[in-house]
């Protein structure tokens, strides 16, 4: 069954851009005297919101602390690391095999979306996604659950024809949370305890079509 609707998480889904993110959280935190040595992974902070990781790190939920160190990060990461990524491999022949049976499919990234759509527009993955959805500066749907429900409202497309493709528990339980099917990419950032209330999981982004197509698009 064909869905109306595919939501593509950005970041340990189309793109590996750990690099550029964990290059900007280290300056962010230094900048803060908070030293994360280089062998400690920092993974676990793709995908999660700003404000959290800056509550984690900074051990504060000082609002002006955090969202001091929040605008910094923004400002480091636009100055370059937010460019240093990869698209991951068989990424840009799925969409394209998508956008060629018709499939409307949008960006939904919490990446403030100004930001988000920069890096979209510097990569050919530009031409098949319709729209950028993202955040905004002041964290209004930074959470999945919230920036899902959204999506759908503007694109006036209901839950049972939509999907939702993502890395990370964010993106399959705010799928769950808004009653769409959703696809971990378990190639990304994410590990299988993530996975539990995905509908289906992909292992390599060239089996993308093949799971969509085979999809109830309705989340049971």
């Amino acid at each position: 069954m064909k869905p109306r609707l595919i939501l593509f998480d950005l970041d340990g889904t189309l793109l590996d851009s750990q690099r550029g993110i964990e290059h900007t959280l280290r300056l962010t935190l230094a900048a803060h005297n908070v030293d994360v040595p280089l062998e400690t992974s920092m993974r676990w902070c793709i995908g999660s919101s700003l404000w959290s990781i800056f509550e984690h790190y900074l051990q504060t939920s000082d609002p002006h602390v955090i969202n001091g160190a929040v605008a910094m990060y923004r400002h480091i990461y636009r100055d370059g690391p937010m460019f240093e990524f990869s698209i991951y491999p068989g990424v840009q022949e799925s969409l394209a095999m998508l956008h060629s049976q018709g499939v409307r499919m949008v960006l939904a990234t919490a990446k403030v979306h100004e930001q988000a759509r920069e890096i979209v527009n510097a990569t050919p993955l530009s031409a098949y996604l319709a729209h950028v959805y993202g955040s905004e500066i002041d964290g209004t749907n930074v959470h999945k659950r919230d920036l899902i429900r959204h999506i759908l409202q503007q694109e006036q497309v209901a839950a049972d024809q939509a999907i939702m493709v993502g890395d990370r528990h964010h993106d399959i339980d705010g799928a769950a949370a808004n009653g769409i099917s959703s696809i971990a990419a378990a190639y990304g950032y994410g590990d299988v305890a993530e996975y539990e209330r995905a509908s289906a999981i992909i292992h390599n982004a060239m089996q993308l079509p093949d799971v969509v197509f085979a999809l109830p698009t309705t989340s049971r």
